[in-house]
């Protein structure tokens, strides 16, 4: 009866480490909150996280332009950054998802978190620049 208690024991007490790796694991892989979003450097800026790039065409260094709509979810002036939760931009390619954007200081200084917008975007890789806002 003793040496069942005890193997009982270490099956509980595999089963709870093996529980706690398949968490952490997966706590690893969560996206972080809006409002929690870390600056991106220059010469990343607006690039997708990799598993958000799932699904998104690779373009080459070729210039694009697209036109979409979104929320403006952060904004970052002293990173010059924009972040937005856009819909399915079909002409690139890039299905729904939230990313920064480089932007001038005039369409900082236009820009509220919560307001939804039409925004005409130049691409280059999968780094895209805001050229115009507009609410919606």
């Amino acid at each position: 009866m003793k040496n069942l208690f005890e193997n009982s024991r270490t099956l509980a007490l595999r089963l709870s480490l093996s529980a706690g790796a398949v968490i952490l694991l997966a706590a690893c892989s969560q996206q972080p909150a809006a409002d929690t979003e870390t600056p991106v450097d220059a010469n990343s800026a607006a690039a997708p996280a990799a598993a958000e790039m799932d699904g998104m065409s690779t373009a080459t260094a070729e210039e694009k332009s697209a036109t979409a709509r979104g929320v403006i979810s952060a904004i970052d002036a002293q990173g010059g950054k924009i972040t937005i939760e856009h819909e399915p931009i079909a002409s690139l390619g890039w299905p729904a998802m939230t990313m920064g954007f480089a932007a001038s200081p005039a369409l900082i200084d236009q820009a509220k978190v919560g307001d939804r917008v039409e925004f005409d975007l130049v691409v280059v890789g999968s780094a895209g620049e805001l050229k115009a806002l507009r609410p919606q």
